[in-house]
């Protein structure tokens, strides 16, 4: 039998014969692949897809609104998730400074089911107290940020970014 010829196989260089894996050409001789050109565009468009894919999840998820969380419907589980809240604010924020410049500020939002605290550090607390941008008693806002669920179950929120905030208008109460 040692004169017939195997045909060369996908993953060996039909040249040499050394072992290439999936790669196009050979990294020894450089001589181009048996494989079939088929699996070579199966594979660009395989990656293709995976791109469109993950490009078109990217555009769902920055597209879709946040849903409304209800005060009385925060668990311990779902501490550190991102969520939304529509309520109207109960006291005048609380501002805290240092040097001169706002580095904390906290209101309490009641949604009809409980009240929640908001809390803002640092930039954010400065760009709101700077910009005016604060809520004031009896005002409705819609609020979004992550949830700070602490040991005593006691949710709080921490807004990150002043554009997170936004005031939905004054009081109908009065």
């Amino acid at each position: 039998m040692s004169g017939t010829v195997t045909p060369p196989r996908g993953d060996h260089c039909p040249s040499c014969e050394r072992f290439i894996g999936p790669s196009d050409h050979c990294p020894y001789c450089g001589e181009a692949s048996a494989r079939a050109p088929v699996l070579r565009r199966l594979r660009a468009a395989a990656l293709l897809l995976a791109f469109g894919g993950l490009a078109f999840l990217y555009l769902m998820v920055n597209r879709r609104d946040l849903p409304v969380v209800r005060v009385d419907a925060i668990t311990p589980m779902m501490n550190f998730a991102y969520v939304r809240v529509v309520g109207r604010v109960v006291h005048e924020p609380r501002l805290s400074d240092r040097e001169g410049s706002v580095d904390y500020c906290s209101f309490l939002v009641d949604d009809g089911s409980g009240a929640l605290r908001v809390q803002a550090y640092r930039g954010a607390a400065h760009e709101l107290a700077a910009n005016g941008s604060l809520p004031h008693q009896g005002e409705l806002v819609d609020v979004a940020g992550s949830l700070m669920v602490t040991a005593d179950d006691t949710p709080r929120l921490r807004l990150q970014a002043v554009e997170q905030l936004r005031i939905l208008g004054p009081s109908g109460d009065g």
